[in-house]
């Protein structure tokens, strides 16, 4: 059996699933700790106080995450009791989001689409939706390639798909009625961060006409704001979008080559 930091650790080092993914886990986190009967009081709040530090903290880009660590952890005055009882009333509405999502997004997912790497909100909504949508094109997401997996879990669900590298989207556009992705985080004027290459999709997409889509869980709201035409502020944007290790992007690069590997962007509202 995992232990509390196994656990938290998982969450703070995946690469491999989106945010929905990595909230509902971290909520449940909380909410086993707050009713572990096989610890004592003072050592259940203690742990819970220090997990939620660390897994508010863990991804800079994902505001779900302290948002759904804030709700829980804000009835602490109230006892373990109210805390599992909020953690548990959370993944109840967590789980019946995407419901919602889907009827506000039928009048406008429709046909062929486009996706980019992976979303468990996307991937939930479009098969409620199935039976108006026609094909999925999605991007693999380099450098770990999400996108694959979003590939097939759509397939396996039965749905048509496409995969093809990021650097292809532009060829495929024209045949798509839609751009749908998830978020990160939703900036407090409305701008979004997401996985890396989401920006240009959203600029090629505007250059074609294709509407652009975003589905997004109220919990990703962030007060953060991105500072545009700040010089100043340029590392307090970019500690938003979390740089990973060089090597997954090229390996053993000879001396000289500087390599980046941001794992989201920053997509501005007026795409």
């Amino acid at each position: 059996m995992e232990t509390v930091e196994q656990r938290i650790q998982q969450v703070c080092a995946d690469r491999e699933h989106g945010s929905r993914w990595l909230v509902k886990e971290a909520i449940t986190i909380l909410r086993d700790l707050a009713q572990d009967q096989q610890r004592s009081e003072a050592d259940r709040l203690r742990l819970l106080a220090s997990s939620a530090r660390e897994l508010a903290q863990a991804r800079p880009a994902m505001e779900a995450l302290s948002s759904a660590v804030g709700r829980v952890i804000q009835v602490h005055e109230e006892g373990l009791a109210a805390m599992g009882q909020a953690a548990q009333q959370l993944l109840t509405d967590y789980e019946s989001a995407t419901e919602r999502l889907a009827e506000h997004a039928r009048p406008y997912l429709r046909g062929h689409l486009m996706t980019c790497s992976i979303s468990g909100t996307v991937l939930e909504v479009l098969v409620a939706l199935r039976e108006q949508i026609e094909h999925v094109t999605v991007l693999e997401g380099r450098p770990r390639y999400e996108g694959r997996a979003m590939a097939q879990a759509l397939h396996e669900k039965g749905l048509p798909v496409t995969i093809i590298t990021d650097a292809q989207a532009d060829i495929f556009l024209p045949q798509c009625q839609a751009v749908v992705v998830g978020a990160d985080s939703i900036l407090v004027n409305g701008d979004i961060l997401n996985k890396a290459g989401t920006a240009l999709l959203a600029w090629a997409a505007h250059g074609h006409g294709v509407p652009f889509y975003v589905l997004s869980e109220t919990l990703k709201i962030s007060p953060k704001r991105w500072y545009e035409h700040d010089p100043a502020r340029i590392n307090s944007n970019l500690a938003l979008l979390e740089e990973k290790e060089a090597e997954e992007v090229f390996k053993d690069a000879p001396a000289g080559i500087k390599v980046r590997n941001f794992y989201f962007d920053h997509t501005l509202i007026a795409c």
